[in-house]
């Protein structure tokens, strides 16, 4: 009975999670771009302004990444989740209202900051806490959250269809996102149980660990972590795949236009490369079980060169596709592998932490759009740009190909001292 009562609970905590993470991941990056229109050409903004705002999200959901895990340390998840949820709903009912570009701009930087609270960093943390088995959890967590960014534009075509005004999206939001908190709020238990259902699961996941995957056994904390080269190898795959997957958001469609593609298929290959994204993730979770989580992380890395290239250089239909399904591979794959590696190298315990940092450093993807723009205006073509997204990707892979699991040093220098022969023993001749 406890079993059935403890797998219940994984399952609430799992469904409860994606849900949040479905909802926040479609009321903001992926609907803001589809609501913009409107709010420019109604309140006469400019399309600088207007762009900044959205960097302003980026940029405010990077920097925002490791308060969560510091909160979650001191106050639990439960209160990070509510405060997340309040920062969104503040942040969405100031875009609801907006006037202003400023008003505008604290909504987006709200939002952004919410996003770090609810999503991936508590998200994760949990999920991990529930299932000895993760990679597949993680899969349908990531997976959940990815359909989000194909389901958000529907919340704006909803607004403006029932009620022909494009604030209605952000009112839907704002109460789809308060209910998500409360629910998700309700579902978490932080009390003495849930602490020993948690060290059973993670000492079932490395006994549990399949012939071919490594889970490390040595108890790593974050600091000992982060003075270890494989942590920073870890978190630059995952910048580089950010920087593939925003810079294309950003400039793929423009691209293939100034090229000679029709608009109606630059935007179809966007929306099909979101699908094979999600169904990557998915993919990826299953075989992650089977596979080695590193193994997985060299071939994404692999699919997102490739579909850079194609991407690139593309002007026809089945070249076109090898971008869509590659980008869309590697994005999917590399989200995952990353999360699972850093957890099979370093355990359970300094995970938050170190996802937290990992989150932070991806800020720097966010300048992959200005980067782009600069040498579009520089170049006059987009092409040097996604040479250089091509580039960086294709040297982490270097790195991940030849990385080995950490070893901790205190680890190493107990090895060496008990593989030392023992000293035989002093005599003193008697005269």
């Amino acid at each position: 009975m406890t079993e059935d009562r403890n797998r219940f609970y994984a399952w609430s905590v799992l469904l409860s999670f994606s849900l949040m993470f479905f909802l926040v991941t479609a009321a903001t990056f992926t609907s803001l771009g589809v609501v913009l229109p409107d709010m420019v050409r109604e309140l006469g903004w400019s399309w600088t302004s207007a762009g900044l705002g959205f960097t302003l999200l980026g940029i405010s959901c990077g920097l925002s990444s490791y308060p969560p895990a510091i909160m979650i340390r001191k106050m639990g998840v439960r209160w990070t989740v509510l405060f997340g949820t309040a920062l969104l709903v503040a942040g969405f009912l100031l875009l609801y209202s907006v006037q202003t570009v400023w008003v505008y701009f604290a909504g987006t930087i709200l939002a952004g900051t919410g996003f770090s609270f609810v999503a991936t960093v508590p998200g994760t943390y949990m999920i991990a806490r529930s299932f000895a088995k993760q990679s597949m959890a993680f899969g349908i967590y990531f997976t959940l959250g990815g359909l989000g960014g194909i389901v958000g534009p529907l919340f704006y075509f909803a607004a403006v269809g029932i009620w022909d005004d494009w604030r209605m999206h952000w009112m839907i939001v704002t109460i789809l996102m308060a209910i998500s908190g409360i629910i998700t709020a309700f579902v978490v238990r932080e009390d003495e149980e849930a602490e020993r259902r948690a060290k059973q699961v993670a000492e079932a996941a490395v006994a549990q660990a399949p012939t071919g995957v490594y889970v490390t056994r040595q108890n790593w904390t974050a600091a000992q972590a982060m003075r270890t080269p494989q942590f920073y190898v870890i978190a630059a795959a995952y910048v580089s795949f950010l920087l593939c997957g925003i810079g294309i958001n950003s400039m793929s469609v423009a691209h293939l236009t100034e090229v000679g593609v029709a608009m109606g298929v630059a935007g179809g290959l966007l929306s099909a490369e979101s699908v094979i994204n999600s169904a990557a993730r998915a993919g990826a979770g299953f075989f992650g079980e089977f596979i080695e989580p590193k193994i997985l992380l060299v071939i994404s890395l692999i699919c997102l060169v490739g579909g850079m290239i194609a991407l690139t250089y593309g002007t026809t239909l089945p070249v076109l596709s090898i971008y869509a399904v590659g980008i869309g591979i590697g994005y999917g794959m590399t989200f995952l592998a990353t999360s699972v590696l850093l957890m099979n190298y370093f355990g359970r315990k300094p995970y938050l932490e170190l996802f937290s940092l990992m989150n932070v450093a991806a800020t720097l993807a966010s300048c992959g759009p200005f980067l782009g723009g600069y040498i579009r205006d520089t170049f006059g073509t987009f092409t040097p740009a996604f040479l250089l997204y091509a580039a960086v990707p294709a040297l982490v892979g270097v790195f991940v190909l030849f990385m080995k699991p950490p070893r901790r040093a205190e680890t190493l220098e107990e090895e060496q001292e008990s593989s030392l022969p023992e000293a035989a023993p002093i005599t003193i001749a008697a005269k």
